[in-house]
């Protein structure tokens, strides 16, 4: 794996004025910072200078620098930790996610429809795994259903295995738009997962799992659609019935 490294100072798109408004520098440098991770010019894991370096050169405080910044980890652009500074992310989602959660909370939208945008995004990657899925894919899928069936496990320790099944098929696809799409829909259905899984306990997640990867692993493209459409269906049912308890209470 190749060393991250410190990105050179960025140059500015125009020359700061002092007069600037603060709330039109932080759009200025949002947007700079953003056509620059866009293009490719920086790229995943590429560390940013220093708030301060970015400060002298935007001619800002570090406020402004600060709030910029927080804008595009809002975008799924950066994230930023204690000791390793601002880095450049891959795309994930994470943005979409923001305005899912944004549309849950406000009532907007309900887990169980969340749960039905799931049925034709995952019949599909079912399919294209069973296609062109991997003797690793296998590997990866059946340890995460050895976790999923072991009754030793945690509530948590069910529910990563159930995502992490879901998101190998995605990846199995070869097809990267399946798990940037996928990624902040299963982020925001953990919650519908530990009730179904708390209410109903894992096994008949565990016999449909079963029947996908039966279906994936003999290559058998309807079957592994079929074994899907039935799992999320199921699913879509028991987060219905959580809404309507909701709805009664």
């Amino acid at each position: 794996m190749s060393k991250s490294r410190t990105v050179a100072k960025t140059k500015p798109v125009a020359k700061p004025e002092p007069a600037a408004n603060p709330a039109e520098r932080i759009a200025e440098i949002t947007v700079h910072l953003e056509r620059l991770i866009l293009s490719g010019e920086l790229k995943a894991d590429d560390r940013l200078p220093p708030e301060r370096d970015l400060a002298e050169q935007w001619q800002v405080s570090r406020s402004v620098v600060r709030e910029a910044i927080g804008r595009l980890a809002g975008l799924g652009l950066v994230r930023s930790r204690q000791g390793s500074g601002t880095r450049i992310v891959a795309p994930d989602g994470s943005g979409q996610r923001l305005n899912y959660q944004w549309m849950l909370n406000q009532g907007v939208l309900r887990l169980d429809q969340l749960s039905d945008a799931r049925l034709p995004l995952e019949t599909t990657i079912a399919a294209l795994a069973a296609e062109r899925r991997t003797a690793e894919h296998i590997r990866q899928l059946e340890a995460a259903q050895q976790s999923l069936g072991n009754p030793k496990n945690t509530l948590k320790a069910h529910v990563d295995a159930d995502m992490r099944f879901h998101a190998i098929l995605a990846e199995a696809t070869g097809n990267p738009i399946f798990q940037v799409i996928l990624q902040p829909l299963q982020e925001l259905l953990i919650e519908g997962r530990r009730r179904t899984l708390g209410r109903y306990g894992t096994t008949l997640a565990f016999e449909h799992h079963a029947k996908i990867l039966a279906a994936v692993k003999r290559r058998n493209v309807e079957a592994a659609c079929e074994a899907m459409r039935v799992h999320i269906t199921a699913n879509s049912q028991h987060l219905a019935e959580f809404a309507a308890e909701g709805d009664e209470a």
